[in-house]
């Protein structure tokens, strides 16, 4: 049994809204019996006739998403693409999928918003980068006062690559959680903090100059 792609992903939004965002299988929630993950929801909708009711607004995302995750196509020109991406591309080129593919579509509303919010970094970054410079002594302490600009979690070390501008100046730093001190890292937030400067570079993957902190704590939050 199969069913059209846009209608598949029309009721995956409908979940995702639901739900309030992407909820994976074993996330606590669903341990605790509060949630149902999108997936499962998405299953029972198609395979066990569990309403939910689809609105003319996930209609519309659902064609937005296929649209947007088409242009995959296009990056596979100038990169290899992950397996992932490749999985993704397949799905929204399919005209119709059927429940091998549940797993993919519960999350492409999630994955939606992430190369939506990847994309509009890169041309930030684009832009900080044209004019950044160093920032810090090499190998010394400093105070820096930042304004964190992306949040990039790496699932292969469960880490995250932070991104600020300092005065204009690209600043990188990983983080094991996406907090700093006892403040949500997320873009926009500003911090003073302290850092050791490990290295100044020319970043291999965008040309820019990158002043690469660790060992950060928070002086405070601006």
């Amino acid at each position: 049994m199969s069913f059209p792609v846009k209608d598949v992903i029309a009721a995956s939004v409908a979940i995702d809204r639901i739900n309030e965002g992407f909820v994976k299988k074993h996330d606590d929630e669903v341990y605790a019996g509060k949630k149902k993950s999108n997936s499962q929801l998405l299953y029972r909708y198609f395979f066990e006739n569990e309403q939910v009711e689809i609105t003319g607004s996930d209609t519309e995302q659902a064609e937005e998403i296929i649209e947007y995750l088409q242009g995959l196509g296009f990056k596979a020109i100038e990169r290899k693409l992950t397996e992932f991406e490749n999985n993704v591309l397949k799905f929204v080129t399919a005209d119709e999928v059927g429940k091998e593919s549940i797993g993919i579509a519960a999350s492409l509303p999630k994955v939606f918003r992430n190369k939506v919010e990847s994309d509009t970094w890169t041309d930030r970054e684009r832009q900080l980068g044209k004019k950044s410079d160093y920032v810090g002594e090499l190998n010394q302490r400093g105070n820096f006062d930042i304004v964190i600009e992306f949040v990039k979690y790496i699932p292969k070390t469960g880490s995250y690559l932070i991104t600020a501008n300092s005065n204009g100046n690209i600043i990188k730093f990983f983080a094991q959680s996406n907090m700093l001190g006892d403040q949500e890292l997320k873009a926009n937030s500003k911090f003073s903090v302290a850092g050791y400067v490990k290295s100044q570079q020319v970043s291999n993957y965008t040309g820019f100059k990158e002043t690469m902190l660790n060992r950060i704590k928070v002086v405070q939050q601006l």
